[in-house]
């Protein structure tokens, strides 16, 4: 079952959301949130349940952004997918700046904080083992967190097709790597259709054990355009 657990990013997005409603700038492709479904799958078989391994996890993701001075913009991404009792939460959040060439082509920089919080719902453990343990309540896991950097760029293949490559690195213990390729294919002025891939590689180092985890991640969703 899904966890929605996005209570404390809302304040950011409305933020993003009630800002962006005010903002004068000519360069719309940094002002919109989305939102939609998003599939994760791993280069191997992770335990998601008490004798239960899966490759792949779903759930959502959402992301916004406010040019909010200038060719300055703040922006935040939050995705959290589950299977059985495990669900993996990530969210990036910081601050960029993009340089327009011309209507159809614009880079990108971006610095924030990444936080990556891993967590196994106890309960549904203690159910499926048939243990009557109330002191068992819960979730137990692990949250990190990192300095963050991105360059990409933006840019409009047709009037109608925006395309925008990206390469991210965020600075835990062991690097975490991403490659994303954002899709936009916008119905009207202000809404589009989003189809998003990316490529996630992390190592960490859990209970003594190296782990070298490789993620893509396939994300359909919708966006508005302010």
């Amino acid at each position: 079952m899904l966890v929605l657990n996005v209570k404390k990013y809302t304040p950011l997005l409305a933020v993003i959301l009630t800002a962006a409603s005010f903002n004068t700038s000519a360069n719309s492709d940094y002002d919109f949130i989305s939102g939609g479904f998003q599939l994760s799958s791993f280069d191997e078989y992770i335990p998601t349940a008490l004798g239960k391994s899966y490759d792949y996890t779903t759930g959502y993701y959402l992301r916004g952004s406010w040019n909010f001075y200038n060719n300055f913009f703040a922006e935040v991404r939050h995705d959290s997918t589950s299977k059985d009792s495990l669900s993996i939460t990530q969210t990036t959040a910081g601050l960029g700046y993009f340089h327009p060439f011309n209507d159809n082509f614009s880079l990108y920089g971006l610095v924030g904080v990444d936080e990556i919080d891993v967590q196994f719902d106890v309960n549904k453990f203690v159910h499926q083992a048939d243990i009557s343990i109330s002191s068992m309540n819960g979730y137990v896991g692990a949250k990190d967190n990192a300095l963050t950097v991105e360059l990409g760029a933006k840019f409009n293949v047709l009037d109608a097709w925006q395309i925008e490559p990206a390469i991210r690195m965020a600075d835990y213990d062991e690097k975490m790597y991403e490659l994303r390729l954002a899709n936009t294919i916008r119905i009207t002025k202000n809404i589009g259709l989003e189809a998003n891939f990316a490529h996630r590689a992390l190592g960490a180092n859990t209970f003594g054990q190296e782990l070298n985890i490789r993620e893509m991640n396939y994300q359909v969703g919708m966006r508005y355009t302010f």
